[in-house]
Formats: structure tokens, sequence, C-alpha cells
């Protein structure tokens, strides 16, 4: 589950809501959802421009 987005979220947000937890606590956090994300971007932009191109041909 550590390749999960929703994981790294889950641990952000309680230590930010429940905790007061600054940015110092939670930057690992925020980089770890920012990679999953443009990760996920990624493969799907490569998959829409294959089928874009499949559709054109």
């Amino acid at each position: 589950m550590q390749f999960s987005p929703s994981t790294h979220f889950v641990s952000f947000a309680k230590a930010v809501l429940y905790r007061g937890a600054g940015f110092g606590m939670v930057w690992r956090d925020c980089i770890l959802i920012a990679a999953f994300g443009l990760l996920f971007f990624g493969v799907a932009l490569m998959r829409f421009r294959r089928m874009v191109a499949q559709m054109q041909t």
C-alpha cells in the first residue's frame, strides 16, 4: 500500500488536522503525492496520445 497515493494523503491529512503539523513534518508526503500525480498524469498522457494517433490512421 505504500505505492498508493491515498496512503500518503491520509498520513498528510491526519498530521495536519489532528496534530497541527507544519510543512517540515509533512514535506515527504507532499513530495510523494506530487510524484505519484506526475507519474499517473504521464501514463494517462501517453495513453491519450496513443489513442489519438490510432484514431487518425
